[in-house]
């Protein structure tokens, strides 16, 4: 374990990136004309930026555990890749309950009986969480660089692995000037992925990819266990979402707060900073409430 001064060192460390990384894009702003008298990017620019993954290296990530799972990977350690959000879009911040929502995920009475658990993950080396936007055509890409080195297609033995491997790989990108073409296209895909109980069973076990995922690049708001309408999916499309590598909670610069239940715990904010304040760097600090 390491010791306090290599911790605190760590904390100043990251601490200095976030104030540096905050005055580089004010002055961004300010000689783009991008910004406002106050400095603040317009939101455009902040949607903008948040599409592409180079200049994204801020994520956060949420679950509620049960108290004898301790976390030391970003998920489970069966899973290659796990979700995660742009920590910039719940700042300043929103409830528990609010910030959950916006990630598919309900916060019901289950929820409310088990600890939360809140990562903000900066690394060192951007790719070392080698990001990419939550889309269908990233997750097949993903399919193929994860599972490509285990079987040929058409597939030696028959398997949902296989198969899904080899759907990925016939998949192609075709652009479209009938933008709702393209997309179907790798939408269609991924629906049917979807309808086949094996099938979304791998991708469940290796992505954590649910029935909730639309593969747009953004979280569906308040989307688990509810049946949407196109309409209802599309407005709820809000918050981009990342698929990224499961890595340990050292290797992807991750702070860490544990919060066990509370009477009301739902309805407190979700701070950003408070991650890094109270959190610890590698591991999963207790804090009894999220507000002080």
């Amino acid at each position: 374990m390491e010791n306090e001064p290599c911790r605190i060192n760590k904390r100043l460390y990251y601490a200095l990136c976030v104030m540096l990384s905050v005055f580089y894009l004010l002055s961004i702003s300010c000689e783009d004309g991008s910004g406002s008298e106050t400095g603040r990017e317009a939101t455009a620019v902040v949607v903008e930026r948040s599409r592409d993954i180079s200049e994204t290296n801020d994520f956060l990530r949420i679950a509620f555990l049960p108290r004898d799972v301790v976390p030391t990977q970003l998920g489970r350690p069966s899973a290659l890749r796990v979700f995660t959000g742009a920590s910039v879009f719940y700042e300043p911040p929103v409830s528990l309950e609010k910030t959950a929502a916006f990630f598919g995920i309900p916060v019901g009475q289950s929820e409310k009986e088990l600890d939360l658990v809140a990562f903000r993950c900066m690394p060192g080396e951007p790719a070392a969480l080698e990001p990419s936007l939550a889309t269908w055509p990233n997750v097949f890409a993903r399919l193929v660089e994860d599972l490509g080195g285990q079987s040929t297609c058409p597939p030696n033995e028959p398997s949902p692995e296989n198969e899904l491997l080899c759907l990925a790989e016939d998949f192609t990108d075709t652009p479209s000037e009938i933008v709702t073409e393209s997309i179907a296209n790798a939408v269609g895909l991924g629906a049917f992925i979807m309808t086949d109980p094996d099938l979304a069973g791998v991708l469940g076990n290796l992505y954590g990819v649910s029935s909730a995922f639309g593969g747009l690049g953004l979280a569906v708001n308040g989307s688990s266990g509810n049946a949407l309408t196109a309409e209802g999916a599309l407005v709820r499309s809000v918050v981009p979402e990342y698929i990224v590598r499961n890595a340990t909670l050292i290797e992807a610069g991750c702070f860490c707060i544990r919060v066990p239940p509370y009477e009301g715990r739902e309805d407190d904010p979700l701070d950003m900073e408070f991650i890094i304040k109270k959190g610890g760097f590698g591991e999963c600090n207790f804090v009894d409430r999220l507000s002080l």
